[in-house]
């Protein structure tokens, strides 16, 4: 009987051991800095943005087409972001931009007809900066627009303040959307 609890015991451990092993590989070494639409807060002075009320957008899917990023994580140093898919946290973040706006959006495959599309590819993301491609397509027949925007992050202060890091995300975020909104190239297409 004894001989039976030793050999459970060892291939209870063993089985501890290697579970450990495996979540370790996966996980990679160094900190994640968790990322979720749903605790994003648009950043950004709505006041002078105020032409883009009232209109309606189609989102088209955003691709991530950085081979430096995962599906679910861009990174840092030292350090990974994520946790949702890249281009659908992406998405989303421009959603609840443009809703700050007074921007109705409606998803890519919804009845819009004459309505303005955009959609994004992620070139290069990390925790210094992202630049992404747009393109946009104007509802009353203006030339659609391809450009890419480029935003680089504040320096970081303290590289251990995991909910620091994850506000100067989200703050990124808003400067990126921001930056497109602003372009006086990018009104011309959505907001003629």
């Amino acid at each position: 009987m004894n001989n039976t609890l030793a050999s459970s015991s060892k291939m209870g451990i063993g089985f501890g051991l290697m579970s450990t092993l495996v979540t370790m590989a996966m996980s990679g070494c160094g900190t994640t800095v968790g990322l979720s639409s749903d605790r994003y807060t648009p950043l950004f002075d709505a006041a002078p943005l105020a032409k883009y009320s009232g209109k309606t957008i189609v989102l088209r899917t955003f691709e991530n087409v950085d081979d430096n990023t995962s599906f679910f994580l861009y990174q840092g140093a030292g350090r990974r972001y994520g946790g949702p898919v890249l281009a659908s946290y992406f998405w989303y973040c421009f959603k609840n931009s443009f809703a700050k706006l007074g921007v109705n959006v409606l998803e890519d495959g919804q009845p819009a007809l004459g309505v303005t599309t955009m959609g994004m590819n992620l070139k290069h993301i990390n925790e210094a900066g992202f630049t992404v491609s747009v393109t946009a397509s104007g509802a009353t027949g203006q030339p659609p627009l391809q450009k890419d925007y480029s935003i680089v992050g504040p320096p970081i202060t303290n590289p251990n303040d995991v909910p620091g890091l994850e506000n100067r995300a989200y703050a990124m975020m808003s400067a990126l959307f921001a930056n497109i909104v602003s372009d006086p190239q990018f009104q011309s297409v959505v907001t003629p």
